[in-house]
């Protein structure tokens, strides 16, 4: 009786399974659902992806392409091991590892740090507010050129201080000023020449933050006397990035042992240079004030800036923003670089990630 049962429903199963009012409910159900659990695939539980990876440096595989490894740099030493057994490389400059993950994230947190003294990471990308810092000087250009400033030809146009490539602005009197120690420059501007370069947003010629047509560049040099080297960072840019607002963080940091200089562009870090001991020359600059629009090199001969400039803000310290634990939001699966910095020879032996 039992087996008679059973027929008898899988007779009807067979039935429901062949009629297409069986399909057009099933469909009618099973695609709602679908799309359902995709939508929470890729809103909820992607973003709740957790993972720690530990990447031992010094080990054999330590530059293997994975979700987490070493890329390669003139500043690490070859593999070493100590007496403990434990494996690691010297830093004495700056490096960076690479964070690949192997699944699509969707606004995962990131965590990443080093627990060796002397090693310290910068974030990819910079989360600033220069409110929060006590500036030495802070000029406003939204609302016109400001009066300790001296000014000739910008003018106020459209909550902006208006270069139209004729123009310079200078601080009087600051010849002697903003050059000897570290300093910090915030900087946001909109440039409008995409065919001329050697433009000067702001400098005081042995330092300067200048915008060209393919770059924007911070400089400094000579350094230390009249013979005294040029150091640069330069951000590669294309037409796209003209017309548009942007800023720029630009950091000198002298040393007794390994000064630096920095460079930050919208948020994005763009490189550290190191400079080992030298300094900035004083006497390289003569009598030249700060000054915003034009730069007196090339024997007089640079163009001018054409564009708007929205604010300026200097520090006499070196903001760094370089830390042993860092943070950054990461969506799809497109790489990341986390630079790992050393002012001195250090052994670096572990970098962890977490992903929450």
């Amino acid at each position: 009786m039992g087996l008679s049962i059973l027929k008898k429903i899988g007779t009807k199963i067979k039935s429901w399974v062949k009629s297409p009012i069986f399909w057009a409910r099933f469909l009618g159900y099973a695609i709602p659902l679908g799309l359902l659990l995709y939508v929470l695939y890729v809103n909820h539980l992607s973003s709740i992806f957790q993972t720690t990876n530990i990447l031992n440096i010094g080990s054999l595989d330590d530059t293997k392409i994975s979700e987490l490894y070493l890329g390669p740099s003139p500043y690490l030493s070859e593999r070493k091991i100590n007496r403990d057994g434990i494996t690691y490389r010297e830093l004495n400059g700056m490096a960076f590892a690479v964070f690949k993950p192997n699944t699509s994230l969707n606004n995962t947190n990131i965590s990443i740090e080093v627990q060796d003294n002397g090693i310290s990471l910068i974030p990819p990308y910079l989360n600033f507010d220069p409110n929060g810092i006590k500036w030495d000087k802070s000029w406003d250009f939204t609302k016109g050129v400001p009066k300790d400033l001296k000014n000739n030809k910008a003018f106020h146009f459209d909550d902006a201080t208006y270069f139209d490539g004729t123009a310079r602005i200078e601080m009087a009197s600051s010849s002697n000023m903003f050059e000897d120690g570290p300093f910090t420059v915030y900087v946001e501007w909109m440039p409008a020449n995409s065919a001329t370069s050697s433009q000067q947003i702001v400098g005081h010629f042995n330092w300067e933050l200048w915008q060209n047509k393919d770059s924007v560049q911070f400089q400094i040099g000579r350094t230390n006397n009249a013979a005294g080297g040029t150091y640069i960072i330069k951000y590669p840019i294309d037409d796209n990035f003209f017309n548009q607002k942007h800023s720029a963080i630009a950091i000198y940091s002298p040393s007794d042992i390994n000064g630096y200089i920095e460079l930050f562009v919208d948020g994005k870090f763009c490189g550290r240079t190191y400079l080992g001991t030298d300094k900035i020359w004083p006497n390289y600059n003569g009598k030249e004030n700060l000054s915003f629009g034009w730069s007196p090199h090339n024997f007089g001969k640079n163009p001018f800036f054409n564009g708007n400039l929205y604010k300026i803000n200097i520090s006499s310290k070196a903001i760094e923003f370089n830390k042993q634990k860092i943070y950054f939001t990461a969506n799809g699966s497109e790489k990341t670089n986390i630079f790992i910095i050393s002012a001195t020879t250090t052994n670096f032996t572990q970098l962890k990630l977490n992903a929450f």
